[in-house]
Order: C-alpha cells, then sequence, then structure tokens
C-alpha cells in the first residue's frame, strides 16, 4: 500500500466542507484504494469556526442566516449523523428561523470538525495543526509547507484562508498619518470582533465609514456590549442606555443602512419562485452575445439586471419594488433642513422595515421582491465567474449593483433593524446622512453630508467598517505574499478580447472546477487548489459559509470537486 500527504489550509467553513468531502470519498475504497492518507488541517484561530466564526466572540454579534439554513453535513452523507449535525438548528435545539449568535455557529462548526475527526476510516488520518502556514515551496513530487517552524511535505493542497488581513491602502495610510501627526485614533477596516472597541470612549463622538454588517456590529458592541438594553414598550422598542456608550456618527453613500431580511420559518421551501432569471434564459443571452460580438461576455446592466428588476416586479405585484435602486437609494434627492428631520424619517423608514420583515416573505410584498435577490445567488456565478462579464460591467457590477444589492438582501434580522430605530430615537446612533463623506481636519476627521444642513461635525476617532474589497496586492498573509513574489499564483485579469479593455479583478487566478490555481507564466498547478475568499472577484460570492440542508448547492459541488481533485493521482 501507498501513503499520500494532503493539506487543508485554513479550516473554517470552506476548508472543512473540503475536509468532510474527503473522508466521505475515502469511505469508498473500491474508488480511491487502502492506501494509507494523512490529512494535514492548519488553522490559525480554531478548527472549524476559523476567524469569523471563532469561539470566543461576544454573544451579542450574530449570524445572518438562520440556524435551519445552516449545515455542513452534505446531501447523502451517512458519516455524519443527521439528526444531530442535519442543520446548526437541530445541533442547537433552536427554531429553524432563529439567527444564532457567530459563536455558537462556530461551536457547531467545531464539533463537526471533531466528529469528522473522530470518523475517519481506518486507513485515514487527521491531523490538526494549530498554526498558520507562512511558506510553501515545491519539492520533488510534491509540496513542502512551513506552519510555526514546522516543515511538512504533503501530495497536494488546498487553499481555504478565508478573510484575511490586507495592507492599508493609500487613502487608509493617510488617516493613519493624520491620526498619528494629531493625537487621534483611526481604526482600519477588519472583523468587529478583533477590532478594539472597548477603546472608544464613553460620550466621545464616532465617525464610522460603512452602514453595513460591520456597523451593526460596531453597534450592537457599544450598546448591549457596554450594559444597555432594549425594552419593549407600547410605543414600540426602546433604548435604555448605561452611560457608557459613544455615540455613532455613520456614513454612506446611500444614508440607508442593510435593511433586514425577512422571517424565513419555513426553510428550506424557496420562500421566492424565479420565473425570468433562469439557467436557460442565461445561457440564451451568453449565446446571443456571443453571436452578435464574437465575445460571451456579457454588459451586466444592460443586459441582466432588466430581468432581475423584470423578477422583482413579478414577486411585487403592487409595484413598490419599482425600481430596485429606488429601494436601496431612497434619499438620492431628498434634502433635509436639520439632522434631526434626517434622522426621524430614516427611524420611521426603519421601523417600517422591521413590520414588514417580521411579517415574512409573502407573496406580492416588497419583502419578497427582496428576497428574491437572495434567491437569485446561485443563478449569478453563471453570468459572472471567470470574466463572464466584460471588464466594465465587471467593475460596474462589484462597485454599484453588488452593494445596492446587499443593502436590500444581505441585512440582519427585523430586530437589530428595530433595535438601530430606537438607538436612533435615543440619539446614540446619528447618521450623518445621504453622501456623506470624511475629510482631515486641525483636530479630527470632519464629516458632513451635502444633503443635511447643518450635518457637519468633527469627530477626534474614526472607525473604517466597511467590508474590505479583495486585493491580492495588499494581502497581509506571509504565504500569499510569497507565493505571490514567487510566481506560484497570480491575480485574476478580466480581458476583452475584442479591445483589449482590462480589469484586474484583485482574487487568485483559478481554473473552473477543480480550481487549480494558476502561476505567473498562466499554467494551472496540478497540486494546489484554492476555494472562498481568496478567489473572490475570479468567482462571485464565494463568503458563503454554509450549505443548504439536504439540497445539492455551489457550495458543496465546490467542496467535492476539489476533494476527488485532491485524491487522483497525477
Amino acid at each position: 500500500m501507498g501513503e499520500r500527504a494532503i493539506a487543508v489550509i485554513g479550516v473554517g467553513p470552506r476548508g472543512l466542507s473540503v475536509l468532510e468531502r474527503l473522508l466521505v470519498r475515502l469511505r469508498d475504497p473500491p474508488r480511491h484504494g487502502h492506501d494509507k492518507v494523512t490529512i494535514w488541517a492548519f488553522d490559525a484561530v480554531g478548527h472549524g469556526g476559523g476567524r469569523v466564526w471563532r469561539v470566543d466572540q461576544p454573544s451579542w454579534l450574530s449570524a445572518n442566516t438562520t440556524a435551519g439554513e445552516s449545515t455542513m453535513r452534505s446531501p447523502g452523507d451517512d458519516g455524519l449523523p443527521a439528526e444531530r449535525y442535519g442543520t446548526m438548528a437541530r445541533w442547537a435545539g433552536l427554531e429553524p428561523g432563529a439567527y444564532p449568535a457567530r459563536r455558537l455557529y462556530g461551536q457547531y462548526l467545531a464539533d463537526v470538525f471533531r466528529a469528522l475527526c473522530a470518523t475517519a476510516p481506518p486507513h485515514v488520518r487527521v491531523h490538526p495543526v494549530r498554526a498558520e502556514v507562512t511558506g510553501m515551496t515545491r519539492v520533488p513530487g510534491g509540496l513542502r509547507l512551513v506552519a510555526d517552524g514546522v516543515a511538512y511535505r504533503v501530495d497536494k493542497a488546498v487553499l481555504a484562508t478565508g478573510h484575511g488581513s490586507l495592507e492599508p491602502d493609500d487613502e487608509q495610510l493617510g488617516w493613519l498619518r493624520h491620526a498619528d501627526d494629531h493625537g487621534l485614533r483611526y481604526l482600519p477596516p477588519g472583523l468587529a470582533a478583533e477590532m478594539p472597541l472597548d477603546d472608544l470612549p464613553p460620550g466621545a463622538e464616532v465617525a464610522v465609514r460603512g452602514f453595513g454588517l460591520t456597523f451593526y456590529d460596531v453597534m450592537r458592541a457599544v450598546t448591549l456590549g457596554r450594559g444597555g438594553r432594549f425594552t419593549l414598550t407600547p410605543a414600540g422598542l426602546r433604548y435604555l442606555p448605561s452611560g457608557d456608550e459613544p455615540i455613532l456618527l455613520a456614513l454612506s453613500r446611500g444614508g440607508l443602512p442593510f435593511l433586514a431580511r425577512p422571517a424565513v420559518p419555513d426553510y428550506p421551501a424557496p420562500p421566492v419562485r424565479l420565473r425570468v432569471v433562469t439557467e436557460e434564459r442565461l445561457g440564451e443571452l451568453r449565446a446571443a452575445a456571443l453571436a452578435a460580438t464574437g465575445t460571451p461576455q456579457l454588459d451586466f446592466a444592460r443586459l441582466v439586471e432588466p430581468l432581475i428588476q423584470y423578477e422583482a416586479d413579478l414577486a411585487c405585484s403592487n409595484g413598490a419594488a419599482h425600481p430596485l435602486t429606488s429601494l436601496a437609494r431612497p434619499f438620492r434627492d431628498r434634502r433635509f433642513a436639520t439632522p434631526g428631520d434626517y434622522h426621524a424619517g430614516l427611524a420611521r423608514l426603519l421601523r417600517e422595515d422591521a413590520r414588514r420583515a417580521g411579517a415574512g416573505c409573502v407573496d406580492g410584498t416588497v419583502k419578497a421582491a427582496t428576497e428574491m435577490l437572495r434567491a437569485i445567488r446561485p443563478l449569478l456565478p453563471q453570468v459572472v465567474d471567470f470574466g463572464g462579464l466584460l471588464p466594465d460591467s465587471h467593475r460596474d457590477f462589484l462597485a454599484r449593483f453588488v452593494p445596492q444589492s446587499f443593502v436590500l438582501s444581505a441585512g440582519p434580522p427585523a430586530s437589530h433593524v428595530d433595535q438601530l430605530a430606537a438607538l436612533l430615537e435615543a440619539g446614540i446612533v446619528r447618521p450623518v446622512g445621504p453622501g456623506a463623506v470624511v475629510e482631515a481636519v486641525p483636530g479630527g476627521f470632519g464629516v458632513v453630508s451635502p444633503q443635511v444642513s447643518g450635518s457637519r461635525r468633527v469627530a477626534r476617532v474614526l472607525v473604517d467598517a466597511r467590508a474590505p474589497a479583495r486585493d491580492l496586492s495588499r494581502d497581509a498573509s506571509p504565504l500569499i505574499k510569497q507565493l505571490l513574489a514567487d510566481g506560484m499564483v497570480s491575480e485574476f485579469v478580466n480581458v476583452d478580447p475584442s479591445t483589449g479593455a482590462r480589469f484586474d479583478a484583485g482574487g487568485l487566478a483559478v481554473t473552473r472546477a477543480p480550481y487549480r490555481v494558476i502561476d505567473g507564466l498562466g499554467r494551472a498547478a496540478p497540486d494546489l487548489h484554492a476555494l472562498g475568499v481568496a478567489t473572490n472577484h475570479t468567482r462571485w460570492f464565494t463568503e458563503v459559509g454554509t450549505g443548504r440542508p439536504g439540497q445539492d448547492s455551489p457550495f458543496f459541488r465546490d467542496a467535492d470537486a476539489v476533494a476527488a481533485a485532491l485524491l487522483a493521482r497525477s
């Protein structure tokens, strides 16, 4: 019998899914023989949860996917008992529609990892290594990895490193210099669980760039995390401050936070049925583009976006979803005489949004239209991935369509939106206004909205709560830096073959399934694969951290394709 060694680098949800599929396949000796297989599982934070779902984060940071939607058990797998691991809800004893604490989902993932290790076939050994892989080189017949000063020799590996850190860009370096020069504080983009939010001074005005999920995390950390409480009164939810809260001056382009996701307790029944945006229709668009222009690349705004809008119109029969851009940018042309007018109008909008979301995804409503944006996510990779859009359209898709669609469809549960409305009314959160900007001024960070009279304020602390864009050239990981410098990996560049126009996408260049990395000379590696956030913008929406219970899904298909390639003789 021979021996083989495989490395899974990063064992958050993506790496865990590869491990699960490896073990499922290795339970079938006729297909893969009786070779001894060693699987080295590397993670610097925690096996299963990784960095995002780390189990030591505070309880007020929650997932924005329900417990009933979340699973690491692939369809048909008889290794992990369905009655325990079939869904996160079943494992934790939660209602399917509940939004679990992020650390609780991390505990589920960690338990799945332990169970997988314990149920590995006799000829397979899984060795967890709690360390970051910092180096990789090719050696005869395989790869040499270095983690915590120890060398490991493997035949093949998969990069599933998840959300890493980026080196500051020029703008961020400018904020850091301004803060150093004037005795201020600037917190660069990152995970809220890792930000020094306890250092924010009580009562001080703190500018927060970004009004998305990280903002909600910051908001809950400085309120619930400091002893504040929400209470239900006859007039609605109200906030009872502890007195230790800072004042949050939120800045965003549209002046609107991520809106609430509707309750979907009946999952896995699809809450919205797609009638226009289908695989067949998208395939027809691709064929027509090739015939007309000589390239199958699409113009998203011209060809695909109208279909999505039509889908929204069908989902929302009363017409209130027309157009989607108006839902995502309701303050586009509005002017406010005072910040109080803007805050009051925003609070009313959020209360109504929370009410609609609490009513569920009722056919014919606005929330049915916005949930449609989630339903089409599995189809959009067919449109976007691997240069499926023209370079300029690809850039526009990421810079315009994705942020607007996420405002409507990637938000938190209704309770968090209701809490934000209560904090607006309590004066703890004071958004600056639509089109808000920040600039370096003597003594602080100046913020102002051109659409809100009297909105100018100066804060001594700036928190960057925006989701960082994927940028391989600024990746702070020693491993990625070395692989890029040595030409073992490369960045995906979207090129229009007709005009030569290009878009440097920022993610790792990989082949289609099984996602072999492409080196600096354009060659596909026979022994190194990549999944997840590292490939973002080459592929779309790789941040997903769960499969669909009892259903086939891209999450499991991707993992299975990589597992098959890792086990193949080559």
